[in-house]
């Protein structure tokens, strides 16, 4: 059995969308609540991220970076790093040579190696106090860098950080005497002779192919030097791209990513880092996470390979909780309802009725994750008193006003109004075809094809979406058929009418009468909402785009703007503002109704967030 932590996805399978593969994430929502999951996935309505998230990047970067360290080549006060060379696709460039810096390291006199577990945890602590400043920085400037951030940096202690970092690591030497007591296990003496990496070794400032000995390796009872080199896990690399090394199902319809592996003893240890003492209602998330790598483990393995162990270590508390494993039946049964739970809010675009308010209680736990007495909340709503989409869910008794006007005065003119949930994004056209490029069958099963669309004076450019082209269009399509074209995405360009055609549109020949005529598609539409979130914010470097998260009493919708187009009042803008965007382009982006900001299109603050009842 080859051991894979890392199955990556095929981008070519066209049959699941890279942005529609189901997780951990989403399924504990859907469970905890149907409604909860419509709104944070398919209205993609993100929470504001509060500063503890700095802390958990923090300290699991951390981590990981000691744990890739090795004190053959550093010593604990080295500035070295063991830094992995990473691929354009942000994955750390295995099986190139070039680049890694534990080939370039001189092996340290053993006088300087660690020889028993106090002086290894001397030597990780050292290490973690070298990394662990650059690590609090770089996690608190992306939070800071995050536009739909809350709260303040300084609402927690680095110090904090650090001893979770610590408390991890003592948690990793509990693993090493295990290994130890157990001299390393079966495949301990094999590795001695082949120093087998496997696939995916685990990050150690080498390629996979080292092509030099591990100078660890003695003969007898295993060393604490050995057991480090030896019983690393695997685990993401600290300077791959984050979600570079995820997991995905043989049909790719859902993917994770695991914090740390230990194979040493030849069966598997799955272990979550959560940086908290494992109190509240998400630790009960936490368990049902671990089960479902566990489940995701076995599917990637042949269905052969069952996992040994599942733990969660609260870094907060310095303690390991195991999980208990799904046997081979529960994770048949996982299969068939994961496949439908699939099927039904990813393939059939479910809408709100189709995900009822059903909060499940609050689920009860103290420090380390253990379930309180009685472990569930008795409120049967209580989910719905903490919920971050209890403004917007009509199952909540939580009361705020949201705007719905039909026309709003503003510059001397009267704008009409249209409710996001009413937003007209897609057209039904018809017309004549002339100009005809295609269609040809592209490898992704999606025919390739454009043609200017005629009817009367009115013309239209048709094309091949930029994300992939329809899968149902008339064989007897030809130069000069009369056609409709059903589900387009319009949009201008340079004053003419553009229709994209994506996985949703179709195009049939009718006769030459039609009702559907080009003109009636109207691209405009001005808006009146409450900033839900600014999900980006131009930043000099890789972001060059403004957009948010806009809410209504019909709904909700984005909002993007470009490089110039980008209003002055942008900066202004801050969550729970009521804004209008008036002569604005509708479209869609990722399935979401989208107002795009361009030549015309004015954005006014209407009321501040402070003057208005707060989500």
């Amino acid at each position: 059995m080859i051991v894979v932590p890392v199955r990556k996805a095929n981008l070519e399978n066209s049959s699941v969308s890279p942005f529609r593969r189901l997780s951990a994430s989403q399924v504990i929502a859907w469970r905890n609540c149907p409604r909860l999951w419509y709104y944070g996935w398919r209205e993609r309505l993100k929470s504001p991220l509060p500063p503890q998230i700095i802390r958990g990047n923090a300290v699991e970067e951390c981590i990981c970076r000691v744990l890739r360290d090795s004190p053959l080549y550093l010593l604990p006060d080295s500035d070295y790093d063991m830094t992995s060379p990473i691929l354009e696709d942000g994955s750390p460039a295995l099986d190139q040579q070039e680049g890694w810096i534990g080939p370039k390291l001189k092996i340290l006199p053993e006088s300087n190696w660690p020889n028993n577990r106090s002086e290894f945890e001397n030597w990780a602590k050292k290490r973690a106090i070298h990394y662990f400043d650059d690590c609090w920085e770089r996690a608190t400037n992306d939070w800071k860098n995050n536009p739909n951030r809350k709260g303040n940096a300084s609402d927690i202690e680095p110090q904090e950080g650090l001893d979770m970092v610590i408390s991890g690591l003592n948690l990793h030497f509990n693993e090493l005497e295990r290994c130890i007591v157990q001299n390393g296990g079966k495949n301990f003496e094999n590795w001695r002779i082949t120093q087998n990496r496997g696939i995916w070794p685990s990050p150690d400032g080498f390629p996979r192919n080292r092509l030099c000995s591990n100078p660890s390796i003695t003969e007898g009872q295993i060393t604490w030097i050995e057991a480090w080199e030896f019983a690393r896990p695997w685990f993401v690399d600290p300077d791959a791209k984050s979600f570079s090394q995820t997991s995905s199902h043989p049909e790719e319809w859902f993917q994770g990513e695991y914090d740390l592996v230990y194979r040493w003893s030849g069966n598997i240890n799955i272990v979550d880092l959560k940086a908290s003492i494992g109190k509240g209602d998400r630790s009960a998330g936490y368990l049902e996470q671990l089960r479902l790598y566990a489940w995701l483990w076995w599917e990637t393995h042949d269905r052969l390979d069952i996992v040994s162990e599942l733990e969660i270590w609260y870094l907060g508390t310095g303690t390991a909780k195991k999980v208990p494993v799904p046997d081979v039946k529960e994770m048949e049964l996982l299969s068939i309802e994961l496949k439908g739970l699939y099927e039904l809010i990813h393939e059939h675009d479910p809408d709100i009725s189709d995900c009822p308010t059903n909060p499940i209680p609050l689920n009860i736990f103290e420090k380390g994750g253990n379930p309180a007495n009685p472990s569930i909340d008795q409120d049967p709503l209580s989910r719905c008193k903490v919920c971050d989409v209890r403004a917007i869910c009509d199952g909540s008794d939580y009361e705020i006003e949201l705007p719905m006007m039909d026309r709003i005065e503003r510059f001397g003119h009267a704008w009409p109004v249209t409710p996001l949930g009413n937003l007209k994004t897609r057209f039904t056209v018809s017309g004549e075809v002339i100009h005809l490029n295609g269609p040809e069958l592209s490898s992704n099963g999606t025919i390739d094809l454009s043609f200017t669309l005629q009817n009367g004076y009115d013309r239209a450019k048709v094309k091949t979406h930029r994300n992939g082209g329809p899968k149902k269009v008339s064989r007897s399509i030809n130069e000069g058929s009369w056609v409709r074209i059903d589900n387009s995405l319009a949009s201008l360009w340079k004053g003419q009418l553009v229709l994209d055609l994506d996985n949703l549109s179709q195009i049939s020949t009718i006769p030459k009468s039609s009702n559907d005529a080009i003109v009636e598609v109207e691209t405009r539409a001005s808006i009146v909402g409450r900033v839900w979130s600014i999900d980006a914010f131009p930043d000099g470097k890789g972001i060059r785009r403004w957009s948010i998260t806009i809410v209504d009493d019909s709904g909700s919708g984005g909002a993007v703007a470009f490089k110039q187009f980008i209003p002055n009042s942008a900066a202004a803008i801050e969550r729970g503002d009521e804004i209008a965007i008036l002569n604005g382009e509708s479209g869609e982006f990722a399935g979401r109704s989208q107002i795009r900001i361009g030549p015309g299109t004015r954005v006014v603050i209407l009321k501040n967030s402070e003057d208005l009842i707060p989500f």
